[in-house]
């Protein structure tokens, strides 16, 4: 899914950060040259636990916070709606969990239904972003459909 590969990222890059920070700590800390032997010692057994539980520990945190996302978005309104935007280089859809921005290029197809205006995302876990036909708050979907036929793919109408 691609909001856990989001979330694994960060909280992958969350877990590096605190790990370089503790070891940079410990180095600082250090009294007198046989405490860089035991430094030594203790980094590279903190590291290579990091490396072999931390797979572990970012699935864990992970389903940990997407548990807490189900629940805070089924009892109360806490989480927002998806929002698009739309440029003439980005694609940026901001979702209640996370907001990503994708390049018009990456747009692998483009299908329009009676109901949906479907966009196919070439991407690692190529993904569909899909867009209601039903005109809100001011949304001109034509301009986005022709410039999506001007400039980026062929749609496809079902």
């Amino acid at each position: 899914m691609y909001f856990k590969r989001l979330y694994k990222e960060r909280v992958t890059v969350l877990f590096t950060i605190a790990l370089v920070g503790f070891i940079f700590f410990d180095f600082f800390n250090l009294k007198s040259d046989d405490d860089v032997l035991k430094w030594y010692l203790r980094s590279s057994v903190l590291m290579v636990s990091f490396f072999v539980f931390h797979y572990a520990f970012v699935n864990t945190i992970c389903k940990v916070i997407f548990k807490l996302m189900r629940k805070l978005e089924g009892y109360t309104n806490f989480i927002g709606k998806y929002r698009l935007n739309f440029t003439n280089s980005n694609i940026r859809v901001n979702s209640p969990i996370g907001a990503f921005v994708h390049k018009w290029s990456q747009i692998e197809k483009a299908v329009l239904t009676k109901d949906f205006f479907f966009l196919y995302v070439k991407d690692t876990d190529q993904h569909i972003i899909s867009i209601s036909n039903r005109c809100k708050n001011g949304r001109n979907l034509s301009d986005l459909i022709a410039f999506v036929e001007n400039n980026v793919t062929e749609i496809m109408k079902i």
